[in-house]
């Protein structure tokens, strides 16, 4: 596993704390059993959708939690490329043994900084359900597409999906569950729009896809900017 050596921010490393193996053990049952469909308003199966729509055999896993929806889904290619990126070491201990038969390769990274890895290209960058987590409104933690931008093949997407706070519908348990979170540190959302959102993903990309489900943001970015547009 390849580790970061760059300071991280405090207020990512309390985000960090809470992916840990007692929290991952029961991660699947309540995000995508549960928190999914009636917190977020979003059901798993239109995450899998978007997620399956957009997954390539050159793959990278940004943020990559239990390695569920990786799990649910099938490349299309029989001899895939798997690459899994985390700060969190226990999140890639357990994504990597989940799929352990794709050999996949680990870097430990922090997305807020410049990314530098001795590897090919991707032709699918995944970023789900990590967002919301990264400190920070958009304009700042919105580099982190920029730094991932860079790690794009040229034909290449980046998807995936977050949790908004301002401008969704959100119920007394939404708003329980959000404000739990955020006041935990495990959240960093209450300024996320999707305005904000579509803004920073167009500052990288010329073509910019994004459906809001609930409170879910799913996006999908294609023609990555040079730094000449």
């Amino acid at each position: 596993m390849e580790t970061v050596s760059r300071p991280v921010d405090s207020r990512v490393k309390l985000s960090q704390r809470y992916f840990n193996p007692l929290t991952l053990a029961v991660y699947d049952l309540a995000l995508f059993g549960f928190i999914d469909k009636y917190a977020w308003g979003c059901p798993t199966e239109r995450v899998l959708r978007h997620y399956r729509d957009h997954l390539s055999a050159n793959h990278l896993e940004v943020g990559v939690g239990s390695g569920y929806l990786l799990d649910h889904s099938t490349f299309p290619g029989k001899e895939p490329r798997l690459a899994l990126m985390d700060l969190s070491e226990s999140c890639l201990q357990k994504t990597s043994r989940r799929l352990t038969r794709y050999h996949p390769q680990c870097y430990r990274r922090n997305i807020l900084q410049p990314i530098e890895i001795d590897a090919p290209g991707f032709d699918s960058i995944a970023v789900n359900y990590v967002m919301h987590c990264v400190p920070g409104h958009f304009e700042l933690k919105g580099e982190a597409f920029g730094h991932l931008s860079q790690l794009l093949n040229e034909d290449g997407v980046l998807f995936g999906s977050t949790v908004l706070s301002v401008g969704v519908e959100k119920d007394m348990f939404t708003r329980l569950c959000m404000s739990s979170l955020n006041k935990a540190g495990v959240f960093c959302n209450e300024e996320d729009c999707a305005t904000a959102l579509h803004d920073v993903l167009r500052r990288y990309f010329n073509r910019v896809e994004m459906e809001i489900v609930g409170c879910v943001a799913l996006f999908a970015c294609r023609d990555r900017k040079t730094e000449a547009e």
